[in-house]
């Protein structure tokens, strides 16, 4: 059986192949994918802005929605036909460390423990989510990175000690941060971006407050949580400055260029403003997972990705499409 893959052959440069299906190793699960996204990680390994690949050629693709066709007999967990969530994102049981893959002329294509721009992929069983409910499959998507990211920064952070919070960037990071926080019960819900129309769908899910730019934040205002999503480093060096003194709390979870480094003015730490990223210990994800799901089973999550579906040979459009802005998530439908 071969099936259709886009590939990263070196930086830039996508194409799509056609794979061969490989037996199953222990704890791995084959999947028909139904649909992914693309995040700013994926674009930032496409473009090599991540560091040295030392894995091309390889598959793509860490979020999506897909059904369970084969698995491992070591694989208890799923039984065949359960619809999933793929994630880059651990959850329970063995991480089979990736496959390879091959063309009909022999030559080796890797993919990761997941991997989701193919018609069809052999994954690891420790990074799939069984979906319970399977109303408008198509945002479960958005479970596989985002949303989960989201969810996992504020969801240790009391709300005793945190009313307001200010998250810097709307795109699908910050408009999941908006979710999150109105789904926990934040009251004030502030959040900064230059471009219009993701400032609009923020404001549909739930932001009180909307700017278009950091100047025109308060500074000396009482901000609970900070939450910077851009991934731009001297947007994160202008949010040090945002938290309250004395109990302020800035997450990071944008995904910064590799090697991206700030100066850091130690006394905003000695006054009390801790530092924080989305992911703090090594859980598996499984009982978040039904958490999330449960907490934002209601939310409109259309919005993420406009009226435009792509399909894989469309891929490289879809990419541009994201990467200028044209949509917050680009939807690919395989």
């Amino acid at each position: 059986m071969f099936f259709k893959a886009a590939v990263l052959l070196k930086k830039n440069t996508i194409k799509i192949l056609e794979l061969k299906r490989p037996t199953l190793k222990p704890h791995q699960v084959f999947v028909k994918i139904m649909y992914s996204s693309i995040c700013h990680t994926q674009l930032q390994e496409i473009k090599g802005t991540r560091g040295k690949d030392k894995f091309l050629p390889h598959c793509l693709g860490h979020e999506g929605v897909g059904k369970i066709i084969e698995k491992h007999k070591s694989v208890k967990k799923f039984k065949r036909g359960d619809l999933v969530c793929l994630s880059w994102i651990k959850g329970s049981g063995q991480d089979t460390g990736g496959v390879t893959y091959e063309e009909k002329n022999g030559k080796k294509v890797n993919g990761g423990p997941v991997h989701t721009f193919n018609e069809y992929s052999v994954i690891s069983e420790n990074r799939l989510y069984k979906i319970k409910k399977t109303i408008n499959l198509k945002t479960k998507v958005l479970f596989g990175c985002a949303l989960s990211t989201s969810f996992n920064a504020l969801n240790n952070i009391s709300l005793k000690e945190s009313k307001s919070i200010c998250i810097i960037g709307s795109g699908g990071l910050g408009l999941s941060t908006v979710i999150i926080a109105k789904s926990l019960g934040y009251k004030k819900i502030i959040v900064i971006d230059k471009i219009k129309k993701k400032l609009n769908v923020a404001k549909k899910l739930g932001a009180t407050h909307t700017l278009n730019s950091l100047k025109k934040i308060n500074f000396k205002s009482q901000i609970d949580v900070t939450v910077e999503c851009t991934g731009n480093i001297d947007v994160l060096k202008n949010s040090i400055l945002i938290p309250k003194k004395f109990g302020g709390k800035l997450v990071f979870i944008g995904n910064y260029p590799a090697n991206s480094k700030i100066l850091l003015d130690p006394w905003i730490v000695i006054q009390g403003v801790t530092l924080l990223g989305a992911w703090n210990d090594l859980k598996p994800f499984d009982a978040s997972f039904k958490k999330l799901e449960k907490l934002i089973r209601n939310k409109r999550l259309d919005y993420f990705f406009g009226n435009k579906i792509y399909k894989l040979d469309n891929i490289v459009q879809a990419i541009k499409d994201f990467e200028s802005g044209k949509v917050i998530r680009p939807l690919i439908q395989l």
